[in-house]
């Protein structure tokens, strides 16, 4: 690859690219596996929180967000089966990134698109369950515990370090523009 961060660009993901999701997804979680179906079904339920990481012409990650409520995250490898009637939170699935493709802010780039799409439904907050030790990364985010207690049950499919995260909305203490990161140029 050539000059990798000038030509990382998040693109809408479309029902054709779940193969290469699967494939990325067993690459980058075998340890949380999930079947391809379930992942499907959040793209299908929520095309404007799908998207897919382009380098040059391949998809070298995917991120899946949906609306959903703060109470809790959903099951991992579990089928949503709808969405909320009255959400209250994007919900952040899953950010994937093959090795190739990280360390060019993608991340950062992909939270300013998922809050950008929470801002205009009006959504206060963002959820996600941060696996494999992450917090902190999340945190650099302006994401936090939330101190509520999440059944054990809920969590317990995600990795024995698993927490449940929260980002409360808008340019002050925790958004994305007070952690130092910005929105992208439209």
């Amino acid at each position: 690859m050539h000059d990798t961060a000038a030509s990382i660009v998040w693109q809408p993901l479309q029902e054709a690219d779940m193969d290469a999701v699967g494939a990325i997804a067993a690459q980058v979680h075998p340890a949380l596996p999930e079947r391809l179906e379930v992942l499907a079904e959040k793209q299908r339920l929520f095309p404007a929180g799908c998207r897919k990481l382009m380098v040059e012409e391949a998809i070298c990650g995917y991120a899946l967000a949906h609306p959903w409520l703060l109470a809790g995250p959903p099951a991992l490898d579990a089928f949503l089966g709808g969405l909320p009637a009255t959400p209250d939170c994007l919900f952040v699935h899953d950010v994937a990134v093959l090795p190739e493709a990280r360390g060019h802010g993608a991340g950062a780039a992909f939270m300013a698109e998922a809050e950008a799409v929470a801002v205009a439904r009006g959504w206060p907050a963002i959820g996600l369950v941060a696996a494999y030790g992450t917090a902190r990364l999340w945190r650099r985010f302006g994401f936090q515990e939330t101190g509520e207690l999440i059944p054990p049950d809920k969590l317990a499919a995600y990795g024995a370090q698993a927490c449940y995260l929260i980002r409360r909305l808008g340019r002050g203490p925790g958004g994305i523009a007070a952690a130092g990161f910005s929105r992208p140029a439209s």
